[in-house]
């Protein structure tokens, strides 16, 4: 109840761009106090900004439509699906998530390997009907042009429900740290259901996502079972997997 609350606080402030906190307490019809909770927890995750007698949406990066970002490096994230893909075993639930370089994972499963595939990413979905050994489970949710999938409370809900073999991870970043940039909240909300309902994690992108900061994370490095980029990835990274004890991996 508390978790859909504040998912649905941080979709009312995106859509109006300011609201204040007596307008949220009329909203969601609680307490004062719970209101002042709620936007103090969404206010420390990066979603929202507190000003004086309410709260209003941070102002973020635009990340570029799917369609632009879905041409850059396109070998590279193909390599990566590649390389990938020769993890998935006979019989393995898998979660796939959104994003450019994981949506190639579908073209690349073997055929004589059955699986049951859980997405919200439009691509997955659209290439699985040709694949007759993909079982496929698709999320609920609204579309976002923006990452080609779908996203809202519906979604956290329904996958809430699965457990996973394996997880196939996108980012929008990777901070200096090791942190796993996202852009929005219900993003955040997602990446970290699926990775937390999955035995193991891969984290697939392309080399030119690593240094970049973010104000919201939905996890690090360290998180992952494997970490799977291309050759482009900068020694900095490299040095940072190594002391973590990280496995990376560069796909040629």
């Amino acid at each position: 109840m508390k978790d859909d609350r504040r998912k649905q606080i941080e979709a009312l402030v995106a859509r109006r761009e300011a609201v204040t906190m007596e307008e949220l307490r009329e909203e969601f019809g609680v307490s004062m106090n719970t209101i002042r909770s709620d936007v103090a927890y969404l206010a420390d995750t990066g979603a929202v900004e507190k000003v004086y007698g309410g709260v209003r949406a941070l102002q973020r990066q635009e990340v570029p439509l799917f369609t632009q970002r879905a041409q850059l490096h396109t070998e590279e994230k193909r390599r990566i699906a590649q390389c990938a893909q020769t993890r998935v075993e006979d019989g393995d639930t898998l979660y796939i998530d959104a994003g450019t370089t994981t949506m190639h994972l579908i073209d690349c499963l073997d055929p004589l390997k059955h699986v049951t595939v859980v997405t919200g990413n439009l691509y997955v979905v659209h290439q699985a009907y040709d694949k007759p050994q993909v079982e496929l489970i698709v999320l609920p949710g609204v579309m976002n042009r923006r990452t080609n999938s779908v996203a809202d409370v519906s979604t956290l809900e329904f996958l809430g429900r699965y457990q996973f073999a394996k997880a196939f991870m996108g980012a929008s970043g990777v901070s200096p740290e090791g942190r796993l940039n996202v852009s929005t909240y219900i993003e955040y909300e997602l990446k970290k259901l699926a990775a937390a309902q999955s035995r193991q994690t891969w984290l697939l992108l392309d080399g030119g996502k690593f240094g970049e900061s973010s104000l919201m994370s939905y996890g690090t490095l360290e998180d992952m079972t494997e970490v799977i980029t291309g050759p482009c990835c900068p020694e900095e990274c490299r040095d940072l997997c190594a002391r973590k004890n990280v496995k990376l991996t560069l796909a040629e």
